[in-house]
């Protein structure tokens, strides 16, 4: 097992050192690629042994030893890969350990002692896991071999080497007697020769001999039987052998002789068969026919009379239906696909079956046959060929079902999509790759278009489940499969519509974003309008530079709605590649980017890295501290630092870890929290009311909480637990140290009062 074959692996140390484990097993790649358990002693070890993919031990434990350890192991799992870590300097312990069946062992303080042990892991599961397929494999060949209905066998030499049960049945020998045989002893006297000579022709690379023959076998208690033998060279430990395969078919010669005693009874019969009947002299001149070969090839009993069989063959076609006569002849019978040329020079498509004819004296003298048309059902293959190519280029994956529920199709997209290979879902429950509530679903609407008239279609939205566990919206298009009247089972297209649910709800977000648009346009919009164009009025009254002063701050709050409006407009929810950001540098960058007039930014130390849009980040951190300098006046203090998980927790106890920005202005009432991230809501005059709204969306798009509490009770704790940290500049945005380390400094977020923005659920870089 590596990394990269996908499987993942299960380790249990006992004794370990932890983080040589850990090192160890971190070297083998890939997601979710080893597990690892530690366990305290050798018992609690060998309990957990069964359900691990390999065991990691040292040798001095609290109630054994590794080498003993190892061998109540090997007992109980004999193949189990176990790696022993040894401290000890000399070879004993590992030579002990040898001898009681250790797979690896590894020197503690070796070279690279993590690599070595993480390749010994691998290299054992590796061996395990092989081991153990070749042997599941065998077994299923040896039970597929030993439950057959035909005979098998092999031989080298003239001598058995494997026989399965069915050959002692056909035979009557039991295995011993038939390993301590001449394998020719069985063959009857009379098919003896031929068959050897079939035998050596086969071995000789220059001739052709046929695979496939029927021969008689005399039985131990002396009863003739006759088989159809099937064989191909093979090897068997090493050797060149033959592998066979027989059928009695003893009962079908019997049925054959039958057939010859009622042959003038059957010739009538045959005239009226569909199929065309036919017997030809080993010279190649048709001998007889039933009427249907007159209707197929439009010629006359007397121009047939006068023709050889291969006349109605097209040239092409000659080399391989000698070779099938030869066969027929040698082995009893023989089947070719070829044309057959009528006489107006058509050329249809048409299975041959032949079997040999022998006279009284038992001498084969010609080839009796039966072709059938086979237009329609090549039609059919061909049809089934363009199907299959279609369900596989249209790209969505597709299945069938029996009426069981049970899959008995899918397309290379189905399995794309789960996960699986066919072999995993053939003959499987469809609910393995459906939730149980979509299974109910379809069955409940499977019932409604069989009882219904008119429908034999639907659709439906449901969770396909891939193989790792992982759910995928789809929509399931179903279609009944009837045949005869009657339902047979469904077939479905599933399309995958995880991203058009994500448009869907992009939209939905933007229409909420242009609903606020709306809003603020309408209303919020319309009221400097309004005292622009009433100060204009007065201004035409009565000049003076108050008009002027109003116009302008109208005019400036104007362009901050519309600044925070394109925001909202541009960014929304959307964030973009993500990347490592030290905090403290973007604050610092966020800063400089405000009007910030006489307030101090307070950060706190080792604010950490954090993974965020580095646009929408700086977004953020502006709008909160433009939101602080409007709502806590030009000199208000704003801090910046991390929650601690005591700082973080909310809903009952539970922690989140991330960052908060507050300052020490005059917060903001219970009352009111709720309201603070709605659009349009501001206690400024200056304030626009959409700087939080484009706080709380950019805080969603990256999966962060957000939330607003009084920095009063934050900062007594900050205060009690000493916190210390930096300043900036107001003018400059540089860092100055404060050297406060008792909460006494006069920087100091723990002011009384105030607004804290916690935002929460980081998934933090470096901390």
């Amino acid at each position: 097992m590596t990394a990269s074959s996908g499987d993942s692996l299960s380790v249990v140390g006992v004794g370990t050192d932890e983080r040589l484990l850990n090192r160890s097993t971190s070297r083998i790649t890939g997601p979710d690629a080893v597990t690892v358990e530690a366990v305290a002693t050798g018992d609690e070890a060998l309990s957990r042994v069964s359900e691990a993919d390999c065991l990691v031990t040292t040798y001095a434990l609290p109630d054994t030893d590794g080498v003993t350890l190892i061998e109540a192991v090997r007992e109980a799992h004999p193949n189990v890969p176990v790696v022993l870590v040894t401290d000890q300097p000399d070879d004993r312990v590992a030579s002990e350990a040898i001898g009681v069946g250790v797979t690896d062992y590894v020197r503690r303080n070796g070279d690279d002692p993590a690599a070595a042990l993480a390749t010994a892991i691998e290299d054992g599961v590796d061996t395990y896991r092989s081991e153990l397929a070749l042997r599941e494999s065998e077994q299923r060949y040896r039970t597929l071999v030993e439950r057959s209905h035909d005979g098998i066998y092999i031989y080298h030499d003239d001598r058995f080497l494997f026989v399965n049960d069915r050959i002692t049945e056909i035979t009557g020998y039991e295995p011993e007697e038939l390993y301590e045989m001449d394998i020719w002893d069985l063959v009857h006297p009379d098919d003896r020769e031929w068959v050897k000579e079939v035998g050596s022709r086969r071995r000789r690379p220059d001739e052709e001999a046929p695979n496939t023959y029927e021969a008689r076998v005399v039985r131990k208690d002396d009863e003739t039987r006759h088989l159809e033998f099937s064989v191909q060279t093979t090897t068997y430990d090493g050797e060149a052998a033959v592998l066979g395969s027989v059928r009695d078919v003893t009962e079908r010669r019997r049925q054959e002789r039958e057939l010859a005693e009622t042959k003038e009874f059957m010739e009538t019969i045959l005239d009226t068969l569909e199929d065309v009947i036919f017997v030809f002299s080993l010279e190649g001149d048709l001998v007889r026919w039933n009427d249907q070969l007159c209707a197929v090839t439009g010629y006359t009993d007397e121009e047939l009379d006068e023709m050889r069989a291969f006349d109605l063959l097209p040239e092409e076609y000659y080399d391989e239906a000698i070779r099938k006569v030869r066969d027929a002849v040698a082995t009893g019978s023989a089947v070719i696909e070829a044309e057959v040329r009528t006489k107006d020079g058509r050329r249809l498509p048409f299975e041959f079956r032949g079997a040999p004819l022998s006279d009284e004296d038992g001498e084969i003298d010609a080839i009796a046959g039966v072709a059938r048309d086979i237009s329609e059902r090549l039609a059919r293959e061909e049809e089934l060929v363009q199907y299959q190519t279609i369900v596989e280029a249209v790209g969505d994956a597709v299945y069938t079902l029996d009426e069981q529920g049970e899959i008995t199709f899918v397309n290379d997209a189905l399995l794309s999509v789960t996960g699986y290979q066919e072999e995993e879902l053939l003959g499987e429950f469809v609910g393995k790759v459906m939730r149980q509530q979509d299974v109910e679903t379809a069955r409940d609407l499977i019932g409604e278009l069989v009882e219904s008239e008119e429908r034999t279609r639907a659709t439906f939205e449901m969770e396909a489940i891939d193989k790792d566990g992982h759910h995928i919206r789809c929509e399931d298009h179903v279609a009944l499969l009837v045949s005869d009247g009657k339902f047979r089972g469904t077939a479905g297209v599933v399309r995958d519509i995880t991203q058009r649910k994500a448009r869907e709800q992009q939209l939905r977000r933007q229409n909420e974003r242009l609903d606020r648009f709306a809003s603020v346009v309408s209303h919020d919009l319309r009221n400097p309008l309004n005292v622009i164009l009433g100060r204009v009025d007065l201004a035409r009254d009565r000049p003076g530079e108050e008009h002027l002063d109003a116009i302008e701050r109208s005019a400036m709050r104007m362009e901050r709605m519309i600044d925070d409006l394109l925001t909202l407009a541009r960014d929304g929810q959307t964030v973009g590649e993500t990347e490592p950001i030290d905090l403290a540098s973007a604050a610092r960058d966020a800063w400089k980017n405000v009007e910030t007039y006489e307030a101090s930014l307070h950060l706190d130390d080792d604010l950490g890295t954090l993974p965020a849009d580095r646009a929408r980040l700086a977004s953020l951190l502006e709008n909160l501290f433009r939101n602080a300098i409007e709502h806590g006046g030009e000199a208000v203090k704003v801090s910046v630092g991390t929650m601690t998980d005591a700082e973080g927790a909310t809903d009952g106890g539970h922690a989140e870890s991330g960052f908060y920005v507050e300052d020490d202005g005059p917060g903001i009432p219970d009352t009111e929290r709720d309201d603070v991230f709605k659009s349009g809501y501001s206690t400024s005059d200056e304030g626009t009311g959409l700087g939080l709204v484009i706080v709380k969306d950019i805080a969603e798009a990256h999966d962060w909480s957000l939330s607003v509490t009084d920095a009063a009770a934050r900062g007594d704790e900050r205060s009690r637990q000493g916190v210390s940290g930096q300043s900036v500049d107001s003018s400059t945005g540089h860092r100055r140290d404060d050297g406060a380390s008792d909460g006494s400094s006069g920087e100091d977020s723990g002011s009384p009062g105030g607004a804290r923005f916690e935002i929460g659920g980081i998934d933090w870089t470096d901390r």
